[in-house]
């Protein structure tokens, strides 16, 4: 369901004009069924150990759109249906897709070191056929758009066992987004090869992770949903190529002490992202509009960390958790982030405990945003959007 005032009276305790308040009823069905086989097999060849597995699947889904939307009047502080809508008269159309899948990976062990070759192919079929809002028993389409789409996808991973205690990979993968039903035959298919190096500590009571990551994008796709700001025709656009790249890193160790008869699990994680399109363009996609080469892209805060500290007994726990964002774009753009076109930076703390009773099951109670932090999420859709507010949870949870 979707609200949407058409009218600045339409606020709280204001009389309004006929119809102004819009709520819309989002009836959607969905179906997806397929079949899947994997076969894998173990060898060893002069001394190299292989595990190969291959696999094939067949996939087919369909979304069933048949939305209406009514008008609501206030009055007296109540919402009035004032225009009942026809069934259909929103949104009144079916997406199909269909695909195959292939894969071949064999995970080839030298002692310390592993890598990890594989193959995919996928071909895809798509089928969205729109009926008229005034037309619900759907007995002629207005339009039927078919499209579809092939694709080979090779990566490579590999893992040397440096030390007992530390482990360094790397990787790089072709990504892939085909452009789904209903896309304009202009509209490419998103693709992109990513890359990554690490290490990894994976002993004892602590444990840490440091990733550098690196993913080349063509043809980003964008969609115009009503979470989008949009009318909610699902129309995909491209938005020409982007470099994104940053850096991982999380750590978690146990700070009890021997004897002391809990646990007191403390993690932290940290990632940094720097994404940027290297093209220009003009876009109808509201996120993007005009765009130059170098200008951000929007909703990705650059800046993101969370922290946790617990302290676990035997039938019992309380924990403390913080999550911190920095401020991100709501459009692309560069330098400074205008005051309308971005979000802010923010804090939030939440609190919690629960313990066990018996074995009927365990009692909880929680605070989400404990300092009742105010802070935007989002600027779309229908205008700024807010995190959630101090919220106080009790309850408990039966086990039978």
């Amino acid at each position: 369901m979707r609200s949407e005032r058409n009218s600045p009276s339409c606020g709280a305790g204001r009389e309004s004009d006929p119809g102004d308040l819009r709520i819309r009823a989002n009836n959607r069905f969905y179906d997806a069924r397929g079949v899947q086989v994997v076969l894998g097999s173990k060898a060893s060849t002069f001394g190299v150990e292989h595990a190969l597995e291959a696999g094939a699947r067949y996939h087919w889904d369909q979304e069933d759109r048949f939305q209406h939307e009514d008008g609501y009047t206030m009055t007296g502080g109540q919402m009035v249906l004032s225009d009942p809508g026809a069934p259909g008269n929103q949104s009144n159309r079916v997406s199909d897709a269909s695909a195959w899948a292939f894969y071949l990976e064999d995970r080839i062990d030298f002692g310390r070191l592993t890598l990890t070759p594989g193959l995919r192919f996928e071909t895809m079929d798509f089928t969205r056929t729109d009926y008229a809002t005034d037309d619900p028993s759907r007995e002629s389409p207005m339009r039927v758009r078919e499209n579809g789409v092939s694709v080979f996808l090779p990566g490579i991973g590999a893992s040397l066992q440096a030390s007992d205690d530390v482990r360094v990979f790397a990787g790089i993968h072709r990504g892939f987004g085909p452009p789904g039903p209903g896309a304009d035959t202009e509209t490419e298919a998103e693709s992109s090869f990513n890359y990554e190096v690490g290490a990894a500590l994976e002993g004892g009571s602590s444990q840490g992770q440091l990733v550098y990551f690196y993913n080349d994008y063509e043809n980003v796709l964008g969609a115009a949903t009503l979470s989008s700001g949009s009318a909610g025709s699902g129309d995909l656009f491209n938005g020409g190529a982007a470099r994104i790249w940053g850096i991982e890193a999380s750590a978690s160790r146990d700070l009890a002490r021997g004897g002391w008869g809990v646990r007191i699990p403390l993690r932290l994680a940290y990632t940094y992202t720097s994404a940027v399109f290297l093209t220009s363009f003009q876009s109808d996609f509201d996120e993007w509009g005009e765009v130059e080469e170098g200008d951000r892209l929007p909703y990705l805060a650059p800046h993101q960390a969370f922290g946790s500290l617990s302290v676990v007994g035997r039938w019992w726990l309380v924990h403390l958790a913080a999550t911190y964002n920095d401020e991100m774009r709501t459009v692309a753009g560069r330098g400074p982030i205008p005051e309308d076109e971005g979000t802010n930076a923010f804090f939030v703390l939440n609190i919690g405990a629960e313990a066990k009773v018996a074995e009927i099951g365990t009692v909880f109670a929680g605070i989400q945003n404990l300092t009742d932090e105010r802070y935007m999420v989002a600027r779309r859709p229908a205008g700024a959007r807010p995190g959630l507010p101090r919220q106080v949870e009790v309850g408990i949870r039966i086990r039978h």
